[in-house]
Parts: structure tokens; sequence; C-alpha cells
């Protein structure tokens, strides 16, 4: 009998309209010291939940998609739409486990269940351009706390330290479109470019799935054989201090639709528990700090000492970090 094959994970990340993100796997930073951004290390896979409805947890939106991570695993957002040129800008909230990345502020529920999510005046939402990435929960003093996973149930993600309880979990993105009044008047902020710290390599030269590849058939190792009876939901946590702004919106919130153009809503599985799902085999596990730097890998920084920054909130700093 001939057998069906998996459904393929969308490389490309999820697009709505103009806006597209991606989620990239990278190196969980040192705690006690503001550090560079670290490099991608290629993109997780993202997969449709209706491909996998028989498998998923009974509570995932069928419309919704899902990605694997390992506890303690690290990752950053990437707006590729940043580097386009003559692109209309978009506004997106950025959310875990249902708590604002920005204004640590709890997102509630409409009656009808889906998600209240709404631009505001103290801005609760990155622009994207200018915005090239987001690498976790934004502090006050131009940095952010790394996004980090952690198991639901842990006590350990933000959503839990937060709200005293773990419902949501995952990631939220709302996405708004300007009104078409204003097309004409909008003019993306051109983004700052990265370079190296250290190196005279191109960022092109360490980027990107082959650079993933290449650390991780170096660090190859078996997910720890640790299965439970159903697939395991994943939150994020924050880990250590990163140097990031999140640029402040030049266009104002009256550009702005007040309705979201859609909402993403991406479930994380504990990538120990990925095959139960999908019948594949788990990512490699992460690259540690340690095999990162004996690679020789370099970090990064943005000359973007022009650019503003928006307030963020001091509550992050206060939180536990993710246990290693």
């Amino acid at each position: 009998m001939k057998q069906n094959k998996m459904p393929p994970p969308r490389k490309s990340g999820i697009t709505i309209g103009d806006f597209t993100v991606n989620f990239v796997r990278t190196c969980r930073v040192l705690e006690g010291k503001v550090n560079a951004l670290p490099a991608g290390l290629g993109n997780f896979p993202v997969y449709n939940n209706v491909d996998f409805k028989s498998a998923i947890p009974s509570d995932w939106n069928p419309e919704g998609f899902f990605m694997p991570m390992y506890t303690q695993e690290a990752l950053w957002l990437n707006f590729p739409k940043s580097f386009q040129e003559n692109k209309l800008p978009s506004a997106a909230i950025i959310a875990a486990g249902n708590i604002n990345a920005v204004t640590c502020k709890q997102i509630q529920l409409k009656k009808n269940g889906t998600l209240d999510m709404q631009l505001e005046e103290t801005q609760n939402y990155v622009v994207v351009p200018p915005q090239p990435w987001l690498d976790g929960w934004k502090d006050k003093d131009d940095k952010i706390y790394q996004f980090v996973a952690a198991q639901m149930g842990s006590g350990q993600t933000v959503e839990s330290q937060i709200t005293g309880e773990e419902k949501f979990g995952g990631i939220q993105i709302a996405v708004f479109e300007s009104l078409k009044k204003y097309h004409d008047d909008l003019k993306p902020l051109q983004r700052p470019r990265e370079h190296t710290l250290g190196l005279k390599n191109s960022f092109e030269s360490y980027s990107g799935n082959s650079l993933g590849s290449m650390l991780y058939c170096c660090n190859a190792k078996s997910a720890t054989k640790n299965l439970s009876a159903s697939p395991r939901s994943m939150g994020l946590g924050r880990g250590g201090e990163i140097k990031q702004k999140i640029y402040p919106d030049s266009h104002g919130l009256h550009v702005w639709k007040k309705s979201p153009t859609g909402i993403i809503q991406l479930y994380m599985v504990n990538s120990e528990d990925f095959k139960q799902i999908t019948s594949q085999a788990p990512p490699p596990t992460p690259v540690t700090h340690e095999l990162y730097q004996k690679q020789g890998i370099p970090w990064f920084e943005l000359p973007d000492v022009k650019m503003g920054d928006t307030q963020g909130s001091d509550i992050f700093k206060d939180l536990n970090s993710v246990k290693y």
C-alpha cells in the first residue's frame, strides 16, 4: 500500500499580507552581562496544525501552526520584509503566552474566546520595516531579555510568573496594515545594517541554514528519551540580556487599521515529543554557547545610535530566568 507523505514544513515562515516572520534557532547567551547579537543558525520548521489534527493536543487551534523546541533552547524572530525596499510597513504585536513582549501586559480574550490584540498609544508593537528582528522581551535600557523555551507547567515561563498560571504558551502575533489613504505618504525607514564584531567576514557568510547545518552536524546528538504520554507544549521564559532596540513608530498610531489583518497562533511542542505528532525524528539538540565560541561564529551589532528606542518594561528584569 502506498504511504502518504508527511506534509512539508513551511520553511519560509508564516506570512500575513505583506508581513512575514521566520523563527530562528540560535545560541543561548550568557547571563550577567549585556551580550551582542548572536547569529541565526537556521529556521525552525513550522507546520500547519490542520495537517496533523488527529495527533496534536486537543486544546490547540486547528487553524494555527506549531514547531518543535527543546527546553532551554533560544530563538529570535526575523522579519525578512525589513530587508526589502519600497514595501509598505506593517505593525505587529508580538506576544508569548499572551504576554506582550514589549509592555509585559497580559492580552485579554474577547467574549468569543479570540485574542483582543489592539495597538496602543504607548507603543506595544513593532513596525516592519525598520525593525529587522526581535530577540526577546523588551527592557527599558536599550536591551532585551532573550526568548528561551520552557516547559509548560514548570513555572519558568514569563506567562506563569506574570499571571500565576500557564494556560496559553506558544507565540501570538497580530498584524496590522496601514489605511489606504496614507499609502502615498508612508516612507519606510531604512533599517541599519549589522556588522560583525572583531571579524572582517560579512553577515551573509555566517547566516542562514548552511551555518546551522554545519554546527548541528558537529553537535549531532539524539534527543533525550524522555517521552511523555502526550505531546508536551512549550512556552517562552527569559534568558540573558542582549543589546537591542525596538524602534519607535515614526508614522503614528493613526495610520494603522484598528483591527488586525490576521493573528498568528504558533504552538510549540517539546522536541522530544515531536515524533509523536509527525512520525519524524526530532531536530538535533541546540548548539551550546561553548560550541558556538569554539567554532568561531561571530557576534553582531547594529550601528543604530541615531535610532530611538521604545520604553519597554522594567518588570522583565525581576523575573527568574529559565534554568540551565
